[in-house]
């Protein structure tokens, strides 16, 4: 066991329930990394054997083989029980390896779960997304939402949490009713001179695409979140004659080329699927278009306005308002209404709006690594 770890040498552990292609499995990659670079020991414990990222190969990665629940949803607390038991024979047998863990960070619902019965200073929560959203707890029947509101009580009440935006934060309590023992929003991280070297790495464009030609939109594709019904209809109603860029992936793909053929947008719309280096997409396009109904933050808005390319996006909770603001507030439009969606695709398109990147730096990975470290005791 390393007994004698330099002062400040920390031993950071990410529990989290996959690895899969998406923002939030992104940020912990983003955030473990950075964390490496200062010299710092970095382990992955994740639920769900599934790794769609090029990991670092210093950072430890270990699977939890959880206990899954199969019968009544009653008796599911069991198998959390259980799991709980795991992850504390796990914890162990990192520890007598890399030496003891400063802080555990738990991310996303069934590491949340089991996390979530262990009384430890050292554990803290982060949330993505606004749970009231989410979980459709605003939209739901009292039953249901009585159900939901109890099911999120029951996980982070008198817990530490992280929330990703401030916005978080107040959907926590406000709609969902959690009582945390602390809350801290700590924006996710960026590393810009990594995104920059992504963007310029050799890349040709499909036929069809001229750069700084089309608009680009990238997220999973999940009508409920995305809206990638609303961004379309809005591209329809833009009369613009460019192409529009759609990069993901997710269980709605059918139901997005059926509103592609609705409106006739075929041969205007391209479905580029999921790309593991999305950046010299993203800086070859004119504008960025975000047209969520809720958002944890919107790590893409950052990721265009880095390599130069301007965004929009809907007013949604909870990220993109703390991202423009002051004189970027005119690349916020109104959620769900896809006529000033369409207008602002189509001013943007001919006099794009403006970048502060001052206003930016407040997101360097750098910073944010520091504030997560300042958890530590």
């Amino acid at each position: 066991m390393l007994k004698n770890k330099k002062k400040s040498l920390r031993h950071i552990l990410f529990a989290i329930d996959a690895l899969t292609g998406r923002g939030a499995e992104k940020v912990v990659i983003n955030l473990g990394e950075e964390l490496l670079k200062l010299g710092h020991i970095v382990t992955f414990v994740i639920y769900e054997n599934i790794i769609e990222f090029d990991i670092d190969p210093q950072i430890n990665i270990y699977k939890l083989n959880p206990l899954i629940h199969s019968g009544s949803r009653v008796f599911s607390r069991l198998t959390d029980h259980k799991n709980v038991n795991l992850f504390k024979s796990l914890l162990s047998n990192i520890e007598m390896q890399f030496g003891t863990v400063d802080l555990i960070l738990s991310s996303l619902p069934r590491m949340d779960r089991i996390l979530s019965l262990i009384k430890s200073d050292r554990i803290y929560h982060i949330i993505g997304n606004p749970l009231s959203l989410q979980s459709g707890i605003r939209k739901s029947i009292w039953r249901k939402k009585i159900s939901r509101i109890w099911h999120m009580k029951r996980m982070y009440d008198g817990r530490k949490l992280i929330g990703m935006s401030q916005g978080i934060g107040e959907d926590l309590v406000k709609y969902v009713k959690v009582r945390p023992a602390s809350f801290k929003a700590i924006y996710n991280p960026f590393d810009f001179d990594q995104m920059k070297f992504l963007g310029a790495k050799p890349f040709k464009l499909p036929p069809n695409l001229i750069s700084k030609e089309y608009l680009l939109h990238i997220g999973a594709f999940t009508l409920q979140q995305k809206r990638q019904d609303l961004l379309i209809e809005a591209f329809a109603l833009s009369k613009l004659k460019c192409k529009l860029v759609l990069l993901g992936k997710g269980k709605d793909e059918e139901k997005i080329r059926k509103i592609i053929k609705k409106y006739c947008l075929t041969d205007q719309v391209i479905l580029a699927g999921f790309q593991a280096n999305p950046f010299p997409w993203i800086k070859h396009a004119r504008l960025f278009v975000l047209s969520s109904d809720y958002e944890g933050f919107g790590n893409v808005l950052i990721e265009a306005m880095a390599l130069g390319t301007p965004a929009l996006s809907t007013d949604c909770p909870s990220g993109p308002g703390e991202i423009f603001i002051n004189d970027m507030q005119d690349s916020l439009v109104k959620c769900g209404d896809a006529k000033a969606l369409g207008e602002k695709m189509r001013k943007f398109y001919s006099k794009p709006p403006h970048i502060n990147k001052k206003s930016l730096k407040r997101f360097e990975a750098a910073t944010i690594t520091k504030e997560y470290l300042e958890l530590i005791p």
